[in-house]
């Protein structure tokens, strides 16, 4: 069967365009060029029940539908500011389903400033269906693409990795958040409830401090790995750099593959220019939100991972919609 990328491969190859786009298929938003100084940029994300989610608190799943498309326009550098979204959901779906679920989308809606302004409605014969589309804005000719990483630039990634694959490892074996020790409930609720990391990605993109980024939705070595192509380079990243969750590190034996190739963490991984540290470490304090240095870009092609003096080829693995 095929893989989600190379479907997107071949719609890209197929969809039209016109003059008004200025990124299209292929990156976390699409660019449209705006009268005046802006630009605008639109995304929508689906999920699926029984793929993205299981049924077990609907006040979470509305909030983690919305977060992962705002997610995708901190990847761009840009602002969110409207919201659409489509539900559909069995016939004879209760009050009980539809309101915490409605009221969990609000939520995160009034979190990010951002206004729901429509969406569409149906019955579905088997899971239930979301869709989330995000209109957001960024200066003109600013939106940050993965496109742009160059040999020489450092590679950044926001917060700490591992935790959301851990979170779905223990909800998968029946554990939940009664009744959970301190590490595990961290865990699991940055699996059930990430927080797109909206402000730092409008702050390093104003900034300019960003030559290439991507949201980490499907792990850290797949959406790198994703940088890389679009930019036709190499990296090298060192395995003790990479920042793994606290909650990892107390929890799992294997934590650096958790980081390394765990799905749905919604921090920012980015490239920036040598000589711009200093501004991208004052950008994370202006922020709150820890940044940290995990790498390098190279010339050529593929991912490496150091460990010591040790360089080792990694086989990008994570998260797979289409399987």
């Amino acid at each position: 069967m095929l893989g989600e990328w190379e479907i997107i491969s071949k719609i890209r190859r197929r969809a039209r365009t016109s003059a008004g786009v200025k990124v299209g298929i292929g990156d976390d938003a699409a660019v449209v060029e705006e009268r005046g100084d802006l630009d605008m940029l639109v995304c929508c994300d689906l999920m699926v029940e029984g793929v993205h989610f299981r049924l077990r608190d609907p006040f979470m799943i509305g909030r983690k539908s919305l977060a992962v498309t705002l997610s995708d326009i901190a990847a761009m550098g840009g602002h969110p500011q409207y919201a659409l979204v489509s539900l559909a959901v069995p016939a004879g779906s209760s009050v009980d389903l539809i309101d915490p679920l409605f009221d969990g989308l609000c939520d995160m809606a009034r979190w990010a400033d951002v206004a729901i302004i429509g969406g569409d409605t149906s019955a579905s014969p088997g899971p239930i269906f979301i869709d989330t589309i995000v209109l957001g804005e960024c200066l003109k000719g600013t939106a940050v693409r993965r496109t742009g990483a160059k040999p020489g630039n450092r590679i950044y990634v926001t917060g700490a990795l591992g935790a959301s694959a851990l979170g779905l490892r223990l909800l998968e074996q029946g554990l939940s958040l009664d009744g959970s020790d301190e590490m595990q409930k961290r865990a699991m609720m940055k699996h059930l409830d990430p927080e797109p990391r909206c402000a730092f990605g409008r702050a390093i993109g104003l900034a300019n401090l960003a030559t290439a980024m991507i949201d980490i939705s499907d792990g850290l070595s797949v959406d790198l790995s994703h940088i890389l192509e679009e930019s036709r380079c190499g990296a090298i990243i060192d395995a003790l750099s990479i920042p793994v969750a606290d909650s990892v590190s107390a929890i799992a034996e294997d934590g650096l593959q958790l980081a390394l190739h765990g799905g749905e963490e919604y921090e920012l991984l980015f490239t920036g220019r040598a000589e711009d540290h200093e501004k991208i470490l004052n950008c994370s304090a202006m922020t709150g939100l820890p940044v940290t240095l995990i790498g390098e870009i190279i010339a050529g092609r593929g991912l490496h991972l150091r460990r010591g003096v040790v360089i080792e080829e990694v086989e990008p693995q994570g998260f797979e919609h289409l399987i």
